[in-house]
């Protein structure tokens, strides 16, 4: 025990002496800018800033009044009236549509006997009222029906009473009403132990609606166990809604590039989720950190701190879907020289108060892209230098390069790289018939996520600022590129093709030390198919660097040189695979597989390159939900209650028809590789038949 200790004392002072030292770095971290730009964005961007947006767009879920219908919406002004205060003269706010919305005027529910106890007020609490609910004056007795299942609606007499339910008024409205009721009162709550103060931001879809009030767990609970006793309670509703009409606004705006004839760099975050909700982290913290980044961006490039670059950087903060679809269609030349874009959608939360991590979602493998590389390579360096570590030779007790605000955490910098997740703005872009390859930047799991309790106290200004500092930093090093950091690009995107090709490899291998006798013929095909789908998507990803410099012969012949190094690679594995595999067989006692047998289907599909139409982009989003009806009910495969490919997979299939160079084959591992449950060869087949049919594949 004494020498253990007198170890750790040993150890302790190594630890304090090498710390000591002002010339050790993170090991295995690299920056993609120079090291003078990145500290530039750090030190003129502010987390604190971005936390004052939110404070002042939505410092608490209010009710929107009806005059802020009748022109530009308050937050849209507000944006604008920032950009123009940072000296973005451009900044304006673009009508791209109209469209018709559900609003609560007012709404109160008292208690009148057995007590005189006023229960919920829409003033109090805009998430106390059910979207959806429609006018009503009912005094009426409460009745307890439980989760609404068929047994406990079954059980009470409902008619003309109001039902009192603890499942999601959604769920159970259409159903207590058939039965009598008069409306619905849920404390439905998604995190009751978490907080039980918590209200959903939800309502009711009906065609034939009623009302809803939505009560906490906290005040739900006693009103159950009142009328579990057995009390009778009557209560009076009163509730008036509107509905409104009103212009779909996308505040926006430029910071030209040194070249007006390049191409873009786009930003998207969504400013309204509907006009009712109003969120701090979903999604005004989205739209806050991208005030900062044009603020921060726009200064330094009109100070001289940071060279202007090539390409211009375009904003846009949208109504989520509603304004991002229309602004799209309605722009296609933009999209058309548009290299990729970043969304920042709910970018703000306390990430150690809530268990979370800052996500990076790459794009699938029908959007091959550097982007992604990109956008990792700062995400890893943020990581790396926002902690304090040990390791062989270096000891640091704190940070190297910290990104703190004054007002925020010193937590080190908790975040994760993920597959595609597609339920945001950059969808929009990532949609076939638009091809602008994007990613999401984004705080998950939220534990506050589509409730009253998304308040700015559960924002970080620290957090803030550095999903400020990643966004800016991924934009500007593409905006910028030019020779040299195209290279520089091409690089880390081979670093990253071995690394996925080898994790690829591992998650085979492991399954093949595993499998059964019957199931080793079916986990080495897989294996080897896993290996094809990486390799062909990390080629495609490499060759979408050509575009940073598409003149150079150097940066030509750098890329071709990396795609026979990553080809290398991907027969190395290969033969790791034919090794595990023979091993494995062995065990087993089986005769090994001498090679992977292509099914007569597999070989058919192989023959076959699929390459999309110029029909495809002319267009423009949502191509897919354009095919005609009678293709689709000839077909059966999309868009249909009997339909056997989910709209996400078709997407992709379709995006991997675009270069022309896949088999139908390819396009299967590919899948295969990247979905879990992934599609039958002969259903996506039978999609692309679908598809030549619409005009949109040859």
């Amino acid at each position: 025990m004494k020498l253990f200790k007198h170890a750790c004392i040993v150890g302790a002072a190594c630890l304090s002496t090498i710390a000591s030292g002002q010339n050790y770095t993170t090991p295995f971290n690299h920056c993609l800018l120079p090291e003078a730009y990145y500290d530039q964005l750090v030190g003129e961007s502010s987390g604190d800033r971005a936390f004052n947006y939110i404070m002042d767009i939505a410092p608490y879920e209010r009710d929107r009044q009806h005059a802020d219908y009748q022109g530009h919406f308050m937050e849209s002004e507000y944006v604008v009236a920032q950009l123009k205060r940072f000296g973005i003269a451009n900044a304006t706010i673009e009508e791209v549509g109209k469209t018709k919305t559900w609003d609560g005027v007012s709404a109160s529910l008292w208690e009148v006997s057995p007590k005189q106890v006023k229960i919920a007020d829409y003033q109090d609490l805009a998430a106390i009222l059910g979207q959806g609910s429609k006018s009503a004056d009912v005094t009426a007795q409460l009745a307890w029906i439980g989760r609404g299942e068929a047994h406990e609606l079954a059980a009470v007499d409902l008619k003309g009473k109001i039902a009192v339910t603890e499942a999601a008024a959604s769920r159970v409205h259409d159903k207590a009403v058939a039965a009598g009721a008069l409306g619905v009162i849920s404390f439905y709550g998604p995190r009751p132990l978490i907080d039980p103060l918590q209200i959903p931001n939800s309502g009711i879809r009906s065609e034939n609606p009623t009302f809803c009030f939505n009560l906490t767990p906290r005040d739900g609970y006693a009103l159950r166990d009142r009328l579990l006793k057995g009390e009778k309670i009557t209560v009076h509703a009163k509730v008036e809604t509107i509905e409104e009409d009103t212009d779909l606004e996308v505040p926006t705006c430029v910071i030209p590039g040194t070249d007006p004839n390049a191409e873009e760099v786009i930003f998207t975050a969504h400013l309204f989720e509907g006009y009712v909700k109003l969120g701090a982290n979903d999604n005004i913290s989205g739209a806050a950190a991208l005030i900062e980044v044009a603020r921060t961006l726009n200064e330094l490039f009109e100070s001289g701190r940071l060279p202007r670059p090539k390409r211009s950087l375009r904003f846009l903060w949208v109504p989520e879907f509603q304004g991002s679809i229309p602004w799209a269609t309605q722009h296609k030349e933009i999209l058309n020289r548009t290299l990729c874009g970043i969304n920042l959608d709910m970018v703000g939360l306390w990430l150690s108060k809530s268990g979370s991590y800052y996500c990076l979602h790459r794009t699938t493998m029908g959007n091959p892209h550097y982007l992604n590389d990109v956008a990792e390579s700062f995400y890893h360096y943020m990581g790396a230098t926002n902690k304090s570590f040990v390791a062989t030779g270096v000891g640091r007790p704190e940070a190297l390069k910290p990104v703190y605000s004054l007002t925020g955490s010193q937590d080190p910098f908790y975040y994760a790289i993920n597959a595609h997740y597609g339920a945001s703005d950059h969808e929009v872009l990532n949609d076939w018939g638009v091809q602008v390859p994007a990613v999401i930047m984004i705080t998950w799991p939220d534990n506050y996520y589509h409730t009253s309790g998304d308040r700015p106290s559960i924002c970080d200004p620290t957090q803030l600022h550095r999903a400020i500092v990643l966004a800016a930093a991924t934009a500007y090093t593409i905006a910028a590129a030019d020779e040299q950091v195209a290279l520089a690009i091409a690089s880390e995107v081979s670093a990253g093709s071995t690394k996925r090709l080898s994790l690829k490899a591992a998650e085979d291998l492991s399954a093949l030390a595993q499998a059964a006798a019957n199931q080793l013929p079916a986990a080495y095909k897989k294996a080897h198919f896993d290996q094809d789908a990486l390799l062909l998507n990390e080629q495609a990803t490499l060759e979408s660097v050509l575009e940073l410099a598409p003149n150079s012969t150097v940066l030509k012949a750098h890329i071709a040189t990396l795609q026979s190094l990553i080809n290398e690679k991907a027969q190395s594995n290969s033969k790791e695979i034919d090794a595990a595999m023979k091993a494995r067989a062995t065990l087993l006692g089986i005769t090994a597989p001498k090679r992977v047998e292509l099914t007569a289907e597999e070989k058919a599909a192989a023959k076959v390159f699929p390459h999309a139409t110029a029909k495809v982009k002319e267009t423009g989003y949502g191509v897919l939900r354009n095919i005609p009806k009678e293709l689709i009910a000839k077909y059966q495969l999309i868009n249909g209650g009997s339909a056997r490919l989910s709209l996400a997979h078709s997407d992709d299939i379709a995006k991997l028809t675009t270069s022309g160079k896949l088999s139908i084959l390819d396009i299967k591992k590919m899948q295969d590789a990247q979905f879990p449950d992934a599609d039958s060869l002969t259903d996506i087949t039978r999609f692309i038949d679908m598809l030549k049919e619409a005009g949109l594949v040859e």
